[in-house]
C-alpha cells in the first residue's frame, strides 16, 4: 500500500512540473505583497507612530491564500471554466478507481501530493516576505517571532489546505470555481465584525498573539493544522468510496 501512494505521488508531481512553477513564481508575488503589508503593520503595532496601510487587504491576503498553497492554483483546470464542463479531476479519478487502487492509497496519495505543495509553496511565500521587507522590519519583529508568525499561518493554512483535494476530486468543476468565491465571501464576513469588536485585523491580532506568547501559540497552531488535515484526508475517504462517477 505504501509503494502505491509513493508511486502515485511521483507519477502526479512529474505530471504537473509546468503549474508547479507558474504558480511558485506568483507565489513569488504574493510574497511581495505580503511584505509591502507586514512591514507597515509592525511599525504601527510596535513602532512609535501611526502609520496607515491597507489593514483589510492584508487579512484578506493571508486568510485567502494561505490556503491555496495547498493547490496548483495556476494550472489548466483552475484557470480555465471549461472545468465545470470537462470537470478533469473527476475524470482522472474515475481512471484511477478502474484500477485496483484501495480507496485509502488514493486518499493518502492526494493528501501527502498536497502536504508536498503546501510546504513548498509556503517557504517560498516567507522567505519572500523575509528578503522583500526593510531591514527595519526586525527592529520591531525580530527573525524569531517572525518564524513563529509564520508557523501560525501555516498551521492554519494546513487547518484548511486538505479541502482542496477534497473539491477537486470528491466535488465537480462546477463547485471547483464556485468553492472560492464561497470562502471569501465567509472571509469577508469573518474580517469586518473581529475588527470592529477587537480593534484589530486578524493579521494584527496574530502578530500582537506572537509577540506576547510566543512558541505556544505556533504549536497550537500547528496542531490545528494536523487535526484538520487528518479530517479532511477522511473526509475525502469517503466521499471516494461513494461518489458516482458516471
Amino acid at each position: 500500500m505504501i509503494h502505491q501512494t509513493i508511486w502515485l505521488v511521483k507519477k502526479e508531481l512529474k505530471y504537473h512540473r509546468t503549474p508547479f512553477f507558474f504558480t511558485m513564481v506568483v507565489t513569488v508575488i504574493f510574497g511581495m505583497l505580503g511584505a509591502s503589508l507586514l512591514e507597515p503593520a509592525t511599525r504601527h503595532l510596535f513602532g512609535a507612530e501611526s502609520v496607515y496601510y491597507p489593514k483589510f487587504a492584508a487579512d484578506i491576503l493571508f486568510i485567502f491564500a494561505t490556503p491555496s498553497f495547498g493547490a496548483l492554483f495556476i494550472s489548466g483546470p483552475y484557470l480555465s471554466y471549461r472545468t465545470i464542463k470537462d470537470d478533469p479531476f473527476t475524470k482522472r479519478m474515475a481512471f484511477f478507481r478502474s484500477l485496483p487502487i484501495p480507496v485509502h492509497v488514493l486518499a493518502n496519495s492526494r493528501t501527502i501530493i498536497m502536504l508536498i505543495i503546501l510546504a513548498i509553496l509556503s517557504v517560498i511565500y516567507y522567505l519572500t516576505i523575509v528578503f522583500s521587507v526593510p531591514a527595519s522590519f526586525f527592529d520591531y519583529f525580530s527573525i524569531g517571532e517572525f518564524l513563529i508568525f509564520s508557523l501560525l499561518w501555516f498551521g492554519y493554512g494546513l487547518a484548511l489546505a486538505g479541502m482542496n483535494p477534497f473539491l477537486e476530486y470528491g466535488t465537480n468543476g462546477k463547485m471547483l470555481h464556485l468553492a472560492p468565491f464561497i470562502f471569501l465571501g465567509i472571509c469577508m464576513a469573518a474580517i469586518f465584525p473581529f475588527y470592529f469588536l477587537s480593534e484589530y485585523t486578524i493579521v494584527e491580532a496574530s502578530l500582537l498573539a506572537v509577540k506576547t506568547y510566543r512558541w505556544p501559540v505556533a504549536l497550537i497552531a500547528l496542531g490545528v493544522g494536523i487535526v484538520g488535515s487528518i479530517f479532511w484526508k477522511k473526509l475525502l475517504v469517503n466521499r471516494l468510496r461513494n461518489r458516482d462517477y458516471l
